[in-house]
């Protein structure tokens, strides 16, 4: 449940993007900055005098998670600037064949038959969805692919780093984006009150909610089955900028949405827990939710 409400916040960002009418570089700097005070402020008051303490604390696997994550939330926005959307989506569809590959080399996680099918459902999906366009490889389908990677090992991390408290990492990221971001963009200071409204709410849905909550949820379930749920934010995002802007979905968004989803909650009603073993349940209890005190 807490990876797809994360979806559903992450969802959103294509709209919110939309609503900013400035460079990609200028749109990643300040939702980095909103998101870093959201998820910081969120940080300080659950930790406190130890938030220094527990970043420190963090370990290598902490620092892979944090640069997986920074990555990923960085790589996406110049990604579809250089490349269709349809191919981006096509690319970042292949997520869980990415986390399914890594799991199995690293983890030794082998995901069951109906996960592998629903993934390979799920993809057909977004093909029917939006389809991939000709003219040969782009430089945004490069960068595309590198952003699914890389939350393929997030994902995949953050199930071997149990240990590392997932919050801190979120807002590092948050953080680093907006650093990596800033020499690169256009119209940093551009911005009408209209404007720092929306990447305030950008900085607030996809980046503190989106991310809060799947680094949370993705620790508490299979790598393969947290990427999986991911590629619903392709119909789900449609459906923002539908409702946001009114960019009404053509008709082979609404079928290839509906396989995307069926796949989804298919698998997770056919088959919730065959790929959980006896070890994770009692990880899964030591998991602590953002929200106790």
């Amino acid at each position: 449940m807490l990876v797809m409400l994360s979806t559903i916040a992450w969802g959103s960002g294509g709209l919110f993007i939309r609503l900013l009418p400035f460079d990609n570089w200028t749109i990643v700097f300040w939702r980095g900055v909103f998101g870093t005070a959201f998820i910081g402020t969120y940080v300080l008051w659950r930790f406190g005098r130890t938030t220094s303490k527990t970043i420190r604390r963090m370990g290598a696997a902490g620092i892979l998670i944090t640069m997986c994550s920074t990555a990923a939330i960085t790589l996406f926005v110049p990604a579809f600037q250089n490349t269709s959307v349809a191919n981006g989506m096509t690319i970042y569809a292949a997520l869980p064949f990415f986390t399914a590959a890594i799991a199995w080399l690293w983890l030794r996680e082998h995901p069951s038959m109906l996960t592998l099918t629903a993934s390979a459902v799920a993809m057909a999906g977004i093909a029917v969805m939006l389809g991939p366009t000709s003219g040969g490889p782009r430089l945004g389908d490069l960068l595309a692919m590198v952003a699914t990677a890389a939350t393929a090992l997030m994902t995949v991390a953050i199930r071997r780093g149990r240990h590392v408290e997932m919050l801190p990492v979120a807002g590092l990221s948050t953080a680093l984006s907006a650093l990596v971001a800033s020499p690169l963009a256009e119209h940093l200071f551009d911005l009408t009150a209209r404007d720092f409204l929306v990447a305030a709410g950008f900085g607030l849905g996809p980046m503190t909610l989106g991310l809060m909550l799947y680094v949370i949820g993705s620790a508490m379930i299979p790598s393969t089955l947290a990427a999986l749920i991911a590629t619903m934010e392709a119909p789900i995002g449609a459906l923002w900028a539908w409702i946001g802007v009114g960019e009404v979905p053509a008709p082979a968004t609404f079928v290839g949405g509906a396989i995307v989803l069926a796949s989804v909650f298919g698998r997770l009603l056919l088959e919730p827990r065959t790929e959980e073993r006896p070890e994770d349940s009692r990880r899964a209890e030591c998991v602590r939710s953002p929200f106790d005190n």
